[in-house]
């Protein structure tokens, strides 16, 4: 099979390609046409429960053995990468519009970077510890892990549940998102190639309303790990909490970055905007709120009109740095929504703005967009765009910048852009967060990522995304 096949007609479960029993069908869509390049069929309630049960008898049989032999099955998968990383660049550009450039050079190479991670943090994993007070301590498999992905990076996400989940020998149950069916087949095939015990690792295709669901709501899932949006991952986090489940979640964001007068206002928006655009800015934690100390407001709305110069669309299909289109219609007509909304709300636009760009009729390509003098409270503010738009606004001094950064139902990441160490580290306690990236850094692979309120619930990443699917047991013995 190579990255076009359309044969989507099929659950891998126990170790078997299986065809699925369910009856309803949605078409795979490339974002860069509007045309199907496959038709994707739902898996069915029989599916659910027989992916379960093989994941079920995987843990009761401890299928994945010993933490030398999971590191072992880990290598093997890594050694099959190399022969299918132009499949699975292939893929990820023609279901999500990535530029096929980001797709080899980025999204495909999350696969091995987030492997080599959990690898990594495996070798050096204590899965036993004693206390200093004698008493011991096991960390052992929660059980059966529901693992659902979404389309924006794919591979990065299934790589980062999947590869911790197996590390931490809990067999798995992957849903990905529908839209972007292809990669998750080559993961399989590739986990397949690697000779997983049956049961191990499990794939079933579907939608979240009826899929989804019932893996969320299934008895025997022991763990869900959910990333998307805070809507899904809401439901799904009640349903963990009425049955005793335990649930990761990774949901919206509306980052702040905050940019005070020190800083070098045209490496800033360069370094912004390379964090916000790429992908499309289909990225959770991409800083799309700007806020600028009002006395370099005027000078950074100069810079930030520079930078986006510099940024153009193009064909995804062809080699490049350009931006592709957004993943699916209904996200194009979200983002537009939004930009009508504020435009018409008296936001002034710096570049790009609402509808199609000149001479993209087809195709869900959306303009960089950056939007300024918009108002506190206004919906392109709080809302998650998911799209390369950016909105810029100006505060006054260091406790109005953290009470609008922190005025957001979301807490993923924070930005600043200062060489003030005392602000930094100010903004560093202060802003309600679970990451924050100083002057342009990067987050580095096993890294814990996850934020707080509704962004999120845990951690994933390394040592912390192992934990995410372990239990701690408490062994005293008498004095």
């Amino acid at each position: 099979m190579t990255y076009s096949s359309s044969d989507l007609t099929h659950s891998y479960i126990d170790g078997r390609w299986t065809p699925v029993t369910g009856t309803q069908c949605s078409p795979v869509i490339n974002p860069a046409t509007e045309t199907p390049v496959a038709m994707l069929h739902h898996a069915g309630p029989a599916d659910v429960e027989a992916a379960v049960a093989a994941a079920k008898r995987a843990h009761l049989a401890e299928a994945l053995g010993s933490k030398d032999n999971r590191v072992a099955l880990l290598e093997r998968i890594r050694a099959g990468f190399d022969s299918r990383r132009e499949d699975l660049a292939q893929a990820i550009s023609l279901e999500m519009g990535a530029p096929i450039d980001l797709s080899r050079n980025a999204q495909a190479e999350t696969f091995l970077i987030q492997l080599d991670a959990t690898l990594d943090a495996l070798r050096g994993f204590a899965f036993a510890e004693t206390l200093p007070n004698g008493d011991h301590l096991i960390r052992q498999p929660t059980g059966v892990a529901g693992l659902i992905t979404p389309w924006n990076w794919p591979i990065h996400q299934i790589s980062l549940k999947v590869f911790a989940a197996l590390a931490a020998g809990c067999p798995v149950i992957l849903k990905p998102s529908e839209h972007t069916p292809l990669n998750a087949r080559i993961f399989a095939e590739i986990l397949d190639a690697a000779g997983l015990p049956p049961g191990a690792f499990n794939l079933i295709n579907g939608d979240g309303a009826s899929v989804g669901a019932q893996l969320t709501d299934h008895p025997d899932v022991a763990v869900m790990s959910f990333t998307g949006s805070t809507r899904a991952g809401l439901e799904i986090g009640a349903s963990a909490v009425r049955r005793g489940a335990r649930c990761a979640l990774e949901m919206g964001g509306k980052s702040p970055c905050l940019v005070f007068e020190d800083a070098d206002l045209d490496q800033a928006m360069e370094k912004i905007l390379a964090k916000t655009f790429p992908n499309s800015g289909q990225n959770c934690n991409a800083p799309t709120r700007i806020l600028i100390e009002a006395s370099a407001y005027p000078a950074a709305k100069e810079a930030a009109q520079r930078a986006a110069a510099l940024w153009t669309l193009g064909d995804p299909a062809q080699s490049g740095d350009h931006l592709g289109p957004v993943a699916n219609g209904r996200q194009f007509d979200h983002i537009q929504t939004l930009l009508h909304g504020a435009i018409a709300a008296g936001a002034t636009v710096l570049c790009g703005g609402a509808g199609r760009p000149d001479g993209m009729e087809t195709g869900y390509f959306v303009k960089p967009t950056i939007l300024a003098d918009v108002a506190r409270k206004a919906e392109v503010v709080r809302q998650e765009i998911f799209g390369p738009v950016i909105v810029l606004q100006p505060f006054e001094d260091l406790d109005d910048a953290i009470a609008m950064a922190n005025d957001s139902e979301f807490g993923l990441a924070g930005y600043v852009y200062s060489n003030d160490p005392a602000i930094q580290s100010a903004v560093i306690r202060q802003l309600d967060c679970g990451m924050v990236f100083v002057n342009g850094a990067d987050l580095a692979p096993g890294s814990p990522f996850g934020g707080t309120k509704k962004s999120g619930i845990g951690r994933e990443g390394g040592t912390y995304g192992i934990e995410e699917f372990l239990e701690l047991k408490l062994v005293a013995h008498p004095a």
